[in-house]
């Protein structure tokens, strides 16, 4: 298979979601893979279009990963006041222009105030809080990409990327309208301060059960 340069309309990319489910983003009429950010072929978009049942075939998120992504949920879930916000995992298309580009993002987690802004698509405009687990493959999206495209989100408040092959994260917080500080956190006993939302977060919290997978 070739790669394509065909663009495709929100709604086509909309329509292979609600079918295949969120293994995909959006970017600028490009349709991608969620986990390496790789243009997808012309013959599978095809098909995933027209409905037809198809293997596919793309880097999926470790054991790590979802246990991460798991332990990040349970403790933000306990902490948050769930009349002022609510948690997404995996589910949410935050809706991005950038650059006059158009891009749908599907983060780990996103902490959203409770009166969300959508788009017609339903997808999220106002995200507080972006989580999202480092995969081999999505460093470069992840430290470049996504960090560049979530600072251009006025309501987003605070990014964090967490490694899943060691225990570190990298905590990126706004502090006006162009400027964020960095913080790396690497430390085990150490914990992570949201202040968007009062939470603390143990490192040994969000990396619990981690071993061995």
């Amino acid at each position: 298979m070739t790669t394509t340069t065909t663009l495709y309309t929100k709604i086509e990319y909309d329509k292979i979601c609600e079918f295949a489910g969120s293994h995909f983003e959006y970017d600028d009429g490009l349709i991608v893979w969620k986990y390496n950010g790789q243009v997808i072929e012309d013959e599978i978009l095809t098909k995933l279009l027209n409905q037809e049942d198809i293997q596919i075939y793309s880097e999926m998120a470790t054991h790590k990963h979802n246990k991460i992504i798991r332990n990040l949920h349970s403790r933000l879930f306990r902490g948050l006041d769930e009349k002022l916000f609510s948690i997404y995992t995996n589910t949410v298309h935050i809706a991005i222009i950038i650059s006059g580009k158009e891009k749908i993002r599907i983060s780990d987690v996103t902490v959203v105030p409770k009166k969300e802004i959508l788009t017609p698509n339903q997808e999220v405009t106002n995200p507080l809080i972006i989580f999202e687990i480092v995969s081999p493959s999505s460093v470069q999206t992840d430290y470049i990409d996504k960090l560049r495209e979530y600072k251009a989100i006025e309501s987003l408040q605070e990014y964090i990327i967490v490694e899943q092959d060691k225990n570190c994260l990298v905590h990126y917080q706004r502090i006006s309208a162009t400027e964020w500080t960095e913080d790396k956190i690497e430390t085990y006993e150490d914990y992570l301060y949201l202040p968007t939302v009062s939470i603390r977060l143990a490192m040994q919290e969000i990396y619990a059960d981690c071993e061995g997978l």
